[in-house]
């Protein structure tokens, strides 16, 4: 342990360091990486400015900065309205003064829903006259103030679903467990013009199109600008914002001492706002998942390993194809097919599909296991149990399993291991596992050290736990089938 310290240390001066030189003007950028999101549409006009920059793509705003304070960037693209709390965020961040950019962003609608498309730019035009979107945009994007949450209609109905992602400051994000910001505010306010309660589905950017055209959300709402090649698989409403864009970049700020610094990453990140419990909750859904993912796919492995040992043919090519098709299939392809395609249509929450999916991948795995466990006890064992005057039954419990076990219970112990850690992709079908609520905690924060630091650590303990746990069980196991 004496032996890590240092390189744990260097590790840490090296996150909270700064360097390189700091662009005073859009010239001094010119051939520079410069991060912009992957929904960037803007590009053409920036190039005018800055010449040969490498434009890189990131998946969202706190990953930017992260880049950019490791100087991985020169700077990023990001909208102007909420960058006040970006920038008290990070005091060695500033915006770069140079030609303006305007983007615009708008809810996304299905083709096929244009009344409601239609009642939404009704709604977006009263508020614009009564004042009270303009009273929202100073809300939120205003200097000072509270920014208050709109209370969320829960009223029984049928429900507006809309998509969102996380992570814009004051756009969208997450506050005690409920989905706050510009955004949320402004689609509890249109559920109300329908009478209808609200119900946010959290999701990932690539997810989002997918989930809106299979019908599992009625609307998206993300910053999302409606460009020609989007128009033409959705349809938008009117602007609800037009917003300047900015380019941030670093500047000179004295130095942190790193205790100190250590100390208000650990409060921002697990006090404040008790995102501790948020955290939680994240672990509690990370924990169900792989509980009933093993319970249920073991009891599908067992049933194919009995197929595979099966005397019929089809049966065991059934179960031998199984095995060969869904070990062939990355689990992250699998679980996006149940979702959107298997399930598209279906009532089914994420969870459960997550569930469903797991455990079918796990049921090919834990096949595999008991079915080299009982191949590695040769016939002779078996037929001398049967020859000494014991049942079938008697000899499988008696001769073969406990040494079958000493074979398939590592095996199965690496499998469910694997599983926990697999569970950390259930994200992408907006699922708030442990993993997922990091990123939330690090979409708020704009750190990364340590709500990854601590996600590491979890994972850590639980694979630990989890294989000591597998461990008892298994020398139970052999104790009792041994007697």
């Amino acid at each position: 342990m004496k032996r890590l310290l240092p390189f744990l240390a260097a590790l840490l001066l090296l996150s909270c360091s700064r360097g390189g030189a700091y662009p005073e003007s859009f010239r001094d950028l010119d051939g520079q990486p410069i991060g912009v999101l992957t929904t960037f549409t803007q590009q053409p006009q920036l190039e005018r400015n800055i010449q040969e920059a490498r434009y890189l793509p990131f998946e969202d705003l706190m990953s930017m900065s992260l880049a950019l304070r490791k100087d991985q960037i020169k700077g990023f693209v990001c909208r102007r309205s909420g960058s006040e709390h970006l920038l008290a965020e990070h005091p060695g961040f500033r915006i770069l003064p140079g030609p303006a950019l305007l983007d615009t962003a708008a809810v996304a609608f299905r083709p096929e829903d244009g009344l409601l498309a239609g009642q939404f730019n009704a709604f977006l035009q009263e508020i614009r006259q009564d004042g009270t979107l303009a009273a929202m945009q100073d809300k939120w994007f205003g200097q000072g103030g509270e920014k208050h949450p709109y209370p969320h209609n829960h009223d029984a109905g049928e429900p507006l679903r809309v998509g969102v992602e996380v992570g814009q400051t004051f756009f969208t994000y997450v506050s005690e467990d409920e989905e706050v910001g510009f955004e949320p505010e402004l689609m509890v306010r249109f559920g109300e013009y329908l009478g209808r309660p609200v119900r946010f589905v959290e999701m990932t950017g690539s997810g989002m199109v997918p989930a809106l055209k299979s019908g599992r959300v009625d609307a998206l709402v993300s910053g999302i600008t409606p460009t020609l090649a989007r128009q033409r698989g959705v349809l938008f409403s009117e602007p609800y914002d037009i917003s300047e864009l900015c380019l941030v970049v670093r500047q000179h700020v004295a130095g942190q001492n790193l205790l100190t610094k250590l100390g208000h990453d650990f409060r921002d990140n697990l006090v404040t706002e008790k995102r501790y419990l948020l955290i939680l909750e994240g672990l509690w859904t990370t924990l169900i998942i792989t509980f009933f993912s093993m319970l249920l796919g073991g009891l599908l492995g067992v049933l194919l390993c009995l197929c595979r040992m099966s005397r019929r043919r089809r049966v065991r090519r059934f179960a031998e194809a199984y095995c060969s098709i869904v070990e062939g299939i990355p689990i992250l392809v699998l679980l996006l097919l149940m979702f959107y395609v298997v399930f598209a249509f279906s009532p089914l929450s994420g969870k459960i599909v997550a569930i469903l999916t797991f455990s079918l991948h796990f049921a090919s795995g834990a096949c595999e296991c008991f079915y080299s466990g009982v191949e590695s006890v040769s016939d002779d064992q078996r037929q001398a149990g049967l020859t000494l005057g014991l049942t079938r039954m008697q000899t499988i419990r008696h001769i073969v399993m406990p040494q079958a076990a000493h074979v398939f219970l590592p095996l199965y112990k690496g499998r469910s291991i694997t599983l926990l850690e697999n569970t950390s992709i259930v994200g992408f079908i907006a699922i708030k596992d442990l993993t997922k609520v990091v990123d939330i905690v690090r979409s708020q924060t704009y750190d990364a050290l340590v709500p990854l630091g601590l996600l590491a650590v979890i994972y850590f303990l639980l694979t630990r736990l989890l294989g000591v746990v597998l461990d008892r069980i298994g020398d139970l196991f052999i104790q009792r089938h041994a007697r």
